[in-house]
C-alpha cells in the first residue's frame, strides 16, 4: 500500500464522520483558506507517517507502514469541555479498530492539550499500520 493510498483511506474515513459537520474539520494541505468558525465545535486531520521496516521476505520485501492519525478538536475557552470530550469518544468509536484493505487502525487515545489561542484542545491519537 503506498502513502498516497493511505492518505486517500483516512481522509475517506474523516470525510464520512458524521459527527461534525464538514465545513469544520480542516483537512491537511487542503485547497483554500481553512477559518475556525466563530462558535462550536471544530478539529484538523493530520496524518503522521512512523519509519517503515522490512516485515518479511518471500520472493520480494515486504514492507509494513506505521504511523498516527491525530484528529485535532478545539472548541472556544470557557464553553464547556463536555461537547469537546463527546466528539473526541465519538472519533475514536469511529476510527478505532477499522479496516480498509491493508490499512487498519489500532487503537484510540485521548490528550487533553489545554488552552491555547482562545480555544481548548484535545487530541484523539490513533495508531496504525499498513502492509
Amino acid at each position: 500500500m503506498t502513502y498516497e493510498e493511505i492518505r486517500q483511506a483516512i481522509v475517506g474515513r474523516m470525510a464520512a464522520f458524521s459527527g461534525l459537520e464538514q465545513s469544520r474539520i480542516a483537512y491537511p494541505n487542503h485547497p483554500g483558506i481553512f477559518a475556525p468558525p466563530d462558535e462550536g465545535l471544530w478539529c484538523r486531520l493530520s496524518i503522521q507517517p512512523g519509519p517503515a521496516f522490512m516485515a518479511g521476505m518471500a520472493d520480494r520485501p515486504y514492507t509494513r507502514k506505521p504511523g498516527l492519525i491525530v484528529v485535532q478538536c478545539f472548541a472556544r475557552e470557557r464553553t464547556g469541555i463536555k461537547p469537546l470530550t463527546e466528539l473526541a469518544d465519538a472519533l475514536e468509536v469511529h476510527f478505532a479498530y477499522w479496516r480498509h484493505g491493508e490499512l487498519e487502525c489500532l487503537e484510540a487515545s485521548h490528550v487533553d492539550v489545554g488552552p491555547a489561542d482562545g480555544f481548548y484542545q484535545q487530541n484523539v491519537r490513533v495508531a496504525y499500520r499498513a502492509g
